[in-house]
């Protein structure tokens, strides 16, 4: 899992991230031939139709209401509830070609329009749902683009919050805060992984989990999915790396005794191979 210099994702990692050039990168791994520089431009030409629809730039809530009304009800960006586990709906470029997409993919497309109209936007990590936060008055405004561009009071974020073990979640500050570059695009890529994963396109799923690795080498639980990943296709030595560096960050998992296990089964094939 160790990072090759000419990697291009690994070179967007070494300075501030550019948020939509990291998600063009995810997207063209399943198309090489994907020309970043022109959805980029496809991008600009998004904040700049925009401008000519506005040249007095509106502020605050009413630019968020103009901007929810650009981008949804005249360019048409919606969510794609018929086919939500669709691949193509995590890159980038197919959602500004189909203006079709997830809420984490939308929200992306909302903020790089947002902040090229110097709008103060960021992603929010909330459960279950990426959301969009925009800073422009005292309270903080926050935007559902999956569903439009629905503005979310806290009553409504409330009734949101998923119920996970069986535990109804309460409404955390730590649910609302701006997502980073890192933290977004991390996020895509388990999407991906699990979408993957579930239709058995292992090469995808391992290299989604190895940006993952690349961008929050401190979590735990995608190195034992690498560990599985890497040992369903047969190479072993990866495995055995991953499982390692999973117990070496986690704490007390209850599958402890179960990774242990395969440490050995996979150290013993590994010797029978040597």
């Amino acid at each position: 899992m160790r990072p090759q210099s000419s990697d291009p994702f690994f070179t967007l990692l070494q300075g501030d991230i550019d948020l939509g050039r990291g998600a063009l990168l995810i997207a063209q791994q399943a198309r090489p031939e994907l020309d970043i520089e022109h959805y980029i431009e496809r991008l600009d030409q998004l904040s700049e139709g925009f401008r000519i629809r506005h040249p007095q730039m509106p502020s605050g809530a009413t630019a968020v209401s103009a901007l929810n009304e650009y981008l949804f009800d005249e360019i048409g960006f919606r969510g794609n509830r018929e086919s939500y586990d669709d691949p193509t709906n995590s890159y980038l470029d197919e959602v500004i070609d189909r203006r079709l997409g997830i809420p984490i993919t939308l929200s992306l497309v909302y903020i790089e329009v947002g902040n090229r109209l110097n709008l103060s936007l960021s992603g929010v990590n909330f459960p279950y749902h990426f959301l969009v936060r925009c800073d422009a008055r005292a309270e903080p405004i926050f935007i559902d683009p999956f569903a439009g561009g629905q503005l979310l009071d806290p009553a409504q974020l409330k009734d949101r919050l998923p119920v996970v073990d069986g535990i109804q979640l309460h409404l955390e500050d730590r649910y609302l805060q701006p997502a980073s570059p890192r933290d977004i695009l991390a996020r895509i890529l388990r999407n991906l992984k699990r979408i993957h994963t579930y239709g058995r396109q292992l090469k995808d799923a391992i290299y989604c989990g190895e940006r993952i690795a690349l961008l929050e080498p401190e979590e735990a639980d995608n190195y034992r999915d690498l560990g599985f990943l890497y040992y369903r296709t047969h190479e072993y030595q990866k495995s055995l790396d991953a499982f390692e560096h999973y117990l070496r960050w986690v704490v007390q998992a209850p599958d402890t005794d179960e990774i242990r296990q395969n440490i050995q089964v996979i150290s013993k094939r590994l010797g029978m191979l040597n």
